[in-house]
């Protein structure tokens, strides 16, 4: 038995036999040309452009009715990138300039925009090489005339329950690859966030990214078990190790289905206090599974989302049409987060004042709108105009101080009256609140609780500030606890202050569905819990078995505690309550 470890997709695991698609590199040699012949040459070029824009709405026009958006998304962007000077200028003007096949003027092209990408600093933006790869195969393959090796094969043979092994994966693929009823996939390239990664986990396939040469180590029909939560591929395992795999699908499969017993069960704690749980999401593709465990609502809608993944921000229509399918698609409360970009998170197209940074302490969040209003003001009309078909509430990300809150309250009100004035339809009653997620308006929560409807704990941005740790930097992300006194203090204090104040209070953070958590949290007064759907009915169960009454004594010695190591003892005794 070999293991091979990449990266991680989804929580579940897949068990089956390999299916290795041949994804052989395409050899162009380079050609010489007479001067004759380069406008031949040039209009061959086009003509192959204009084949792969047709392929690429083919492939749009047969997406799956219940695909998630952002599948759609990812296509046009593809179909835009043929349209970009950067790629087909460019070649064009080496066609001409080294008399060369458009084959060979491509190929460098190609090559020297991904070195573009790979010395780039933003993670995501250097995942963009992938995408100029495959548009630039897809190119290929049509100028030379080769049939789409892996998607032909998709459509020629039954792949029930198979796992596909192969180098990368386009986001297209990746949508077939469901489609044809396969149960996971691995990949050598890849990293979790990722086209492709992002739409396996919108289409929950387990998968294993990023793992370098497997396509090496395994052949046609070995028996692999894909572990998408570790992120292992065992290749030929034994019948023991095999054994005991498939017992931890029946496990999860039994679990899922002791969970979907709660669905409809009202989340209560023994001692009678209802405790709302409800979901964070990214599109409207995750309302499926937010009815399926029956959330409250949505207490976190990322709306970058939206603006990601293109070459322009999204009209105000395009963004009241998702905000108006969200609300009228749950009939429920929906927390509409206002743009969060900036630091490790970047947009593709430019805007005012973008940042080159990516400090988390840089222009980011609420600050970057302040200074951005042709990307504000649009996106705060259309949620005022989703507001006049269903809940809606609008939050405002990383607010820190007094003057921003001020701010933002003034604009939506000028807002308010523009709509007004244009006879245009809006809740004028619609609820607004501020996201906590630095020390400092954590410190002044009960100033902000006085002009604000609602407040939001973002704990995983709370830990970092609090702690001055970078979560995302292995040297010091071992530093960073949730349980850390300074945390649950400042978590504390800021629930105190909403019901001051007689406003609710929600936690957002990864802290919410964790079920280590859930206790402690419900001891330091947390009524509102706000998590990934996939963790709703986990949490509930947690309340459901849980009496507030005899938690105090713990919470207590948690917060008192003169270590880690003692609250985590605390925390234990805490949970076997």
């Amino acid at each position: 038995m070999l293991s091979l470890f990449g990266s991680g997709i989804g929580r579940g695991i897949a068990i089956g036999k390999a299916y290795v698609l041949k994804n052989s590199e395409i050899e162009t040699p380079e050609i010489k040309l007479e001067k004759d012949q380069v406008a031949a040459e040039i209009r061959r070029f086009k003509k192959a452009i204009s084949a792969t824009e047709r392929q690429y709405q083919v492939v749009l026009d047969q997406l799956p009715k219940d695909a998630p958006k952002e599948s759609a998304a990812f296509i046009s962007a593809h179909m835009m990138m043929l349209r970009d000077p950067l790629l087909v200028d460019e070649s064009i003007n080496i066609i001409k300039r080294d008399q060369v096949n458009a084959e060979h003027a491509l190929q460098i092209q190609s090559g020297n925009l991904v070195k573009v990408f790979e010395q780039m600093q933003d993670v995501y933006l250097r995942n963009k090489k992938a995408d100029v790869q495959h548009i630039t195969n897809r190119l290929l393959r049509n100028l030379m005339g080769i049939v789409s090796h892996s998607l032909d094969e998709f459509n020629k043979e039954d792949l029930t329950g198979r796992i596909i092994v192969s180098k990368d994966l386009s986001p297209t693929e990746t949508m077939f690859v469901k489609d044809r009823k396969v149960s996971a996939f691995v990949t050598d390239l890849g990293s979790q966030i990722s086209h492709t990664a992002i739409i396996a986990r919108s289409l929950q396939l387990p998968a294993v990214v990023g793992l370098h040469g497997s396509s090496k180590y395994i052949s046609d029909d070995d028996i692999l078990i894909v572990d998408g939560k570790r992120g292992i591929i065992l290749i030929n395992p034994s019948k023991v190790v095999l054994g005991q795999y498939k017992g931890l699908q029946r496990q999860i499969r039994g679990r899922e289905k002791s969970l979907g017993r709660l669905t409809n069960k009202t989340s209560k704690t023994l001692d009678g206090h209802r405790i709302q749980l409800l979901a964070n999401i990214d599109s409207v593709s995750e309302l499926r599974d937010v009815k399926r465990v029956n959330a409250a609502g949505i207490g976190l809608y990322r709306t970058e989302y939206l603006f990601m993944n293109r070459f322009q921000a999204p009209s105000e229509n395009e963004q009241f049409k998702a905000y108006k399918r969200i609300v009228t698609g749950l009939n429920k409360l929906v927390a509409v987060r206002t743009l969060d970009i900036g630091g490790d998170k970047q947009l593709d197209f430019d805007y005012p004042r973008k940042s080159s940074s990516e400090s988390p302490l840089g222009l980011r969040a609420v600050r970057l709108c302040l200074n951005n209003m042709d990307l504000f003001k649009p996106q705060l009309r259309a949620i005022l105009r989703a507001s006049a078909f269903g809940k809606i509430a609008i939050m405002i990300p990383m607010v820190s101080n007094y003057e921003e809150i001020n701010q933002v309250l003034a604009i939506i009100k000028q807002t308010k009256l523009e709509l007004k004035k244009q006879n245009i339809a809006f809740d004028p009653r619609i609820r607004v609140g501020g996201m906590i997620e630095v020390p400092a308006s954590a410190i002044m929560a009960d100033i902000f609780a006085q002009k604000l409807d609602f407040l939001s704990i973002g704990t995983n941005d709370l830990i970092q500030y609090t702690l001055a740790i970078n979560r995302v930097d292995d040297a010091v992300n071992y530093l960073y606890d949730p349980i850390h006194p300074a945390v649950l203090y400042l978590i504390r204090r800021v629930i105190r202050a909403g019901d001051k104040a007689g406003i609710p209070v929600s936690l957002c953070g990864e802290m919410a569905g964790n079920v280590q958590y859930t206790r402690l949290l419900l001891g330091l007064g947390l009524k509102i819990f706000s998590m990934d759907s996939t963790y709703i009915l986990d949490v509930k169960e947690k309340v459901l078995g849980t009496d507030l009454s005899k938690l105090n004594y713990q919470v207590k010695q948690i917060l008192k505690a003169d270590n880690l190591s003692q609250a985590r003892e605390h925390l234990s005794k805490l949970n076997r309550l």
